[in-house]
């Protein structure tokens, strides 16, 4: 068997909290920036239409009407890409996400908190741990999925490897002095 202290469970919990909010949130911010780059070539190859179908239609030859046909080829397949993918909502979806874990993530941070300063006894951290982990549980059953790559990057920001748990320094980042383990055992 192995010891793990609540207050370990409670750390360990809350680096994985750390991992996925950055993760979901990255992904957010990666796919709004492919929306609007998406959205500014269609606005940009549909001006190209409306210019080049203009040259056309007022008789100023072939190569405008070649032209106006390609970038209209080229605006549908960038919009056909756009609707395909659905970033507005993807980015949304993981927004959404990010932000539920950052709350979630704050919850860890004041219980971790409470139960240095003595302030909450040890049967209701157990049971706030729980209703917590509850509530976590709904965000992961309704979260969109994460791709490889956006985990990858999300873990480089976070972790010092290829590693898939926070060690107890890096969780330390997260957290206030009065919190961190280096140097002190935790109570519990």
């Amino acid at each position: 068997m192995f010891e793990m202290t609540l207050v370990d469970h409670l750390r360990m919990t809350f680096g994985h909290i750390v991992y996925r909010h950055r993760a979901h949130a990255q992904i957010a911010y990666s796919r709004s920036r492919w929306n609007r780059g998406l959205k500014a070539v269609e606005a940009l190859l549909m001006t190209g239409v409306a210019v080049a179908a203009l040259g056309a239609a007022f008789g100023r030859g072939y190569p405008y009407e070649i032209g106006s046909a390609v970038l209209a080829i080229l605006a549908l397949a960038t919009l056909l890409l756009h609707l395909t993918f659905d970033l507005d909502k993807s980015t949304q979806a993981h927004a959404s996400c990010a932000t539920r874990l950052w709350h979630i993530r704050e919850q860890y941070r004041a219980l971790l908190s409470d139960l240095s300063d003595g302030a909450i006894e040890i049967d209701t951290v157990r049971r706030r741990r729980d209703e917590l982990m509850t509530e976590l549980c709904g965000v992961y059953e309704n979260a969109p999925p994460a791709d490889h790559q956006a985990y990858q990057t999300a873990a480089q920001a976070v972790l010092t490897a290829d590693e898939r748990v926070l060690t107890d320094e890096e969780i330390d980042r997260f957290l206030p002095k009065s919190l961190q383990t280096a140097g002190r055992a935790g109570p519990a």
